[in-house]
């Protein structure tokens, strides 16, 4: 009587990625695994930051405050340096994702004639596009959230007197509205790159387009939510951390007098008191740092509409350049 050996049992598949997914990731390994590296040491600097780099901040306040004492040069001068540096980082990220995509991923691609090749194969035009902008979009995404969410640890937690929330690396670099520009920085590079099917063009162009937006935002970025707006006989104190956008005076004859320093600087109360003789009204005008939110998620949402707008314009530009 012969005895079955059970079959040996198979081992599960490992699912490999296969088609322009692989294609993409092999031709642009070098490039991700710089941005891994950058990122891991980016984020190995803000946890120094947050720990060590803070502790030696505060020691340093707690003796003398910065104008008392050696302060350029100290652990809190390195402290604020070294954290703008990291915003600056994430604050050039979407230039760097523009270049990227127009110079490397699309117009290098187009030139060289290596996208027509995979069209004639089994990847269409359109695939090809999509799969160039999402893996890209994929790993420098994953790589910016880390370093977002640990950049708005640092800069809400840190020692004081803190960076404000205003600053322009800081808010660009440490919410949503970070992980948008990147999203924006790709599209216009890859909007670039099928427009003028040059490396170069398509590179310039994208970071072109991406630093009129970046200007346009800084410009009207404060309009974007409604401003506050303090009234009083003498002139009102914004809130602490609130970003002042304007101080205004009315003369007893009705005429408005814009002056940042108008009367704030009297030093006492009875100068003060004669500062303000002959106005009857004074006036102060900011942003509260719980606007902070309201802005970073109405100019992402304004991003997004923008990319949105750019990726569609390079899809329909390449639908109409082939056949």
């Amino acid at each position: 009587m012969t005895q079955t050996l059970p079959a040996p049992a198979r081992r599960p598949r490992v699912p490999r990625l296969t088609g322009p997914v692989r294609t993409t990731l092999r031709l642009h390994r070098v490039a991700l695994w710089l941005w891994l590296a950058t990122v891991l040491a980016a984020c190995g600097l803000l946890l120094w930051l947050h720990g060590p780099g803070a502790d030696a901040a505060v020691r340093q306040l707690a003796r003398c405050a910065p104008s008392d004492c050696d302060y350029i040069g100290g652990p809190s001068f390195r402290y604020e340096q070294l954290l703008r540096s990291v915003g600056a980082f994430v604050y050039l990220t979407p230039y760097i994702a523009a270049l990227f995509m127009g110079v490397v991923c699309v117009g290098r691609e187009l030139e060289r004639g290596t996208a027509q090749l995979a069209w004639v194969q089994s990847v269409s035009p359109a695939r090809w596009l999509a799969t160039t902008l999402a893996v890209p979009a994929a790993w420098f995404i994953a790589g910016t959230i880390p370093l977002v969410t640990l950049l708005h640890l640092v800069a809400t937690s840190g020692p004081e007197p803190r960076i404000p929330w205003y600053d322009e690396y800081l808010f660009l670099g440490s919410g949503p509205l970070a992980l948008t520009r990147v999203v924006l920085g790709l599209a216009a590079g890859a909007l670039g790159g099928v427009l003028f099917r040059k490396a170069l063009a398509g590179g310039v162009a994208g970071v072109a387009a991406f630093l009129v937006t970046g200007y346009l935002s800084a410009r009207y970025r404060i309009s974007l939510w409604p401003t506050v707006t303090e009234h009083g006989p003498v002139p009102p104190a914004a809130p602490a951390g609130a970003q002042v956008l304007r101080r205004d005076a009315v003369t007893a004859a009705g005429e408005h007098v814009t002056n940042d320093l108008a009367c704030v600087d009297a030093g006492g109360a009875a100068q003060l008191r004669r500062c303000a003789r002959g106005f009857q009204d004074f006036s102060v005008t900011y942003h509260p740092s719980s606007h902070y939110w309201p802005l970073q998620l109405t100019e992402s949402a304004g991003i997004l509409l923008l990319a949105a707008a750019a990726t569609a314009a390079a899809f329909a530009i390449l639908r109409h350049r082939t056949p």
